[in-house]
């Protein structure tokens, strides 16, 4: 496949096609509305794991969260509407340059001040989606703390006009068959354990975490529980992957060539997020698709990557690309240029989880994404659970995409306060 590396896919630009259908449907939400922003807060909450989740980086123990909320009002009718945005920034730098801590400095000090002072400058109007795009330029290199300002403004104007994600993208009603991940484990037999867990669990493809000193003989394991259970017809196998989160060094490509006959649907980020060289070696020397993640931070990067030969799939995830739009741009590109993608995850609550599951619900999503429900890692939620069901032919899960206003439910003010929250008023510039 010939991709032009200076091929833009931000929708705007000298060179620039129109945007896709999709890209123009979201920058033209709120166009023409009149909602007043009177207020906005963050608010900073820790949810507990159900259990640890180790990568080659690190554990995960908890998930500290942020999430930007705007309070807005019709003008037309003095309804209040509120606006709510997830940040998947983690608690540290492991996977982004933004950690909670830095993406709440750069909400609290650019982006919602900016944000305020846009709305000023239109009587107190909040912005369409796409005019609230150029801020993103006030915090360059800060796509996850954008991504979160980005969704509480289009939930905003979704539940003002009492419409839904999946209306606006044109997947109502829709269901996916969603992707668990498991974490490293101490032993090949213990990985299998889990994985089989999962199988039972009904989810179609298991994302294993590998790292140095284990992966090869774990893989091999994991690859001889699924050819013996296919060959026994014993229930849901689901289709496996590893994601090795850049743990690996290009003296390492030889070594990760070992897992090309297991079958693995792809490798994800084995090596550093700016090493596409090694990931071009290794692509070069197995015919297991590589997929790129930590990488891909922005649309730019996705063409780039393609045109290298560092990557043959794509791992979508928003909030790392700078938000929905850009989202939405990288689909459409990957659709034209057919390289396969689907749609990460970043251990998100019940808000964020949401709406990565509409994307993974569009046409052409190639590949399970991740998208287990948030219960499957998290002991708390801040949302009612999104319908699920099994799927009696395949005893798959699937799991249904939300239809009501916004890009998801509201966040439960008792749960908030069971667990801590801490609010922080923002001034509106």
């Amino acid at each position: 496949m010939e991709v032009d590396p200076h091929d833009d896919v931000s929708g705007s630009g000298p060179t620039a096609a129109a945007p896709p259908p999709l890209r123009h449907a979201w920058d033209a939400l709120g166009t023409g509305a009149a909602l007043l922003l009177d207020g906005a807060e963050l608010v900073r909450i820790g949810l507990p794991m159900r259990a640890p989740v180790g990568t080659a980086a690190g554990t995960h123990r908890s998930r500290p969260l942020l999430l930007v909320h705007l309070r807005c009002r019709i003008a037309a009718t003095g309804v209040v509407v509120d606006g709510w945005g997830e940040c998947a920034a983690l608690g540290d730098t492991t996977y982004d340059a933004e950690d909670v801590d830095d993406a709440w400095d750069t909400l609290g000090g650019i982006l919602v001040p900016a944000l305020g002072g846009a709305a000023r400058s239109l009587g107190g109007l909040l912005h369409s989606l796409g005019a609230v795009q150029p801020l993103a330029a006030l915090a360059p290199g800060r796509p996850l703390a954008f991504a979160a300002l980005e969704a509480a403004v289009a939930d905003a104007h979704l539940r003002a006009s009492g419409g839904s994600f999946a209306d606006l993208l044109g997947v109502p009603g829709a269901e996916v068959a969603p992707g668990a991940v498991v974490g490293t484990a101490p032993s090949p037999e213990d990985l299998v354990a889990a994985v089989a867990s999962r199988a039972a669990e009904g989810y179609v493809r298991v994302k294993v975490k590998i790292g140095p000193g284990a992966d090869v003989d774990m893989v091999g394991a994991l690859a001889d529980w699924a050819a013996a259970a296919e060959e026994s017809c014993t229930g849901n196998v689901p289709r496996l992957q590893v994601d090795g989160n850049g743990a690996y060094g290009p003296g390492d490509v030889d070594h990760l060539a070992r897992l090309d006959p297991f079958r693995l649907l792809c490798i994800e980020q084995p090596f550093a997020r700016d090493d596409l060289a090694s990931h071009r070696r290794l692509a070069e020397r197995i015919d297991t698709p590589v997929c790129l993640d930590e990488s891909l931070d922005g649309p730019v990067a996705v063409v780039d990557a393609v045109a290298s030969g560092a990557c043959s799939v794509v791992c979508v995830k928003p909030a790392r690309l700078g938000g929905i739009g850009n989202a939405l741009d990288v689909v459409a590109w990957c659709q034209a240029a057919g390289v396969p993608w689907w749609v990460g995850g970043m251990f998100e609550s019940g808000i964020g989880r949401r709406v990565t599951t509409v994307l993974g619900a569009l046409p052409g999503s190639t590949l399970p994404g991740d998208l287990a429900p948030p219960a499957a890692y998290l002991t708390t939620d801040l949302v009612p659970p999104a319908a699920q069901r099994t799927d009696p032919a395949s005893a798959t899960m699937r799991v249904a995409v939300w239809d009501g206003p916004g890009l998801a439910p509201v966040p439960d003010a008792a749960v908030l306060e069971a667990l801590g929250a801490r609010h922080a008023v923002v001034p509106l510039g």
